[in-house]
């Protein structure tokens, strides 16, 4: 049997590439991450590479790096996602977003000194 191509969706890979950033500028390693929110580094890496992150895999990621997703974001994805299920539409641009803001780009300190 052939294996089934996922297919990535933009904001879904903008959501991996921010909680990898923010990973990394943390200094926490993938499979510190995976043990601490008991997952196998290989799906960390999957959530990474952009494959589809549920809600509360979310929230464990941002506690795991000591950052909290206000309640406010996590309602509007999860109501935007529940929106394209029942449409059968895609909010790529809102749901990007809500995803940068879930996890926002790490920034050096002293570089704003």
């Amino acid at each position: 049997m052939a294996k089934k191509h996922k297919i990535i969706r933009e904001s879904s890979a903008q959501l991996g590439q921010n909680m990898q950033r923010m990973r990394v500028a943390k200094g926490i390693s993938r499979k510190g991450l995976a043990k601490i929110i008991k997952k196998s580094e290989q799906q960390i890496a999957k959530y990474e590479s952009g494959e589809f992150v549920p809600l509360p895999v979310m929230e464990d990621i941002a506690k795991a790096m000591d950052e909290q997703i206000p309640k406010k974001i996590i309602r509007r994805i999860s109501f935007i996602r529940k929106s394209e299920t029942e449409q059968g539409t895609h909010f790529e641009e809102e749901l990007t977003e809500l995803y940068n803001a879930a996890f926002p780009e790490p920034y050096d300190d002293e570089e704003y000194e």
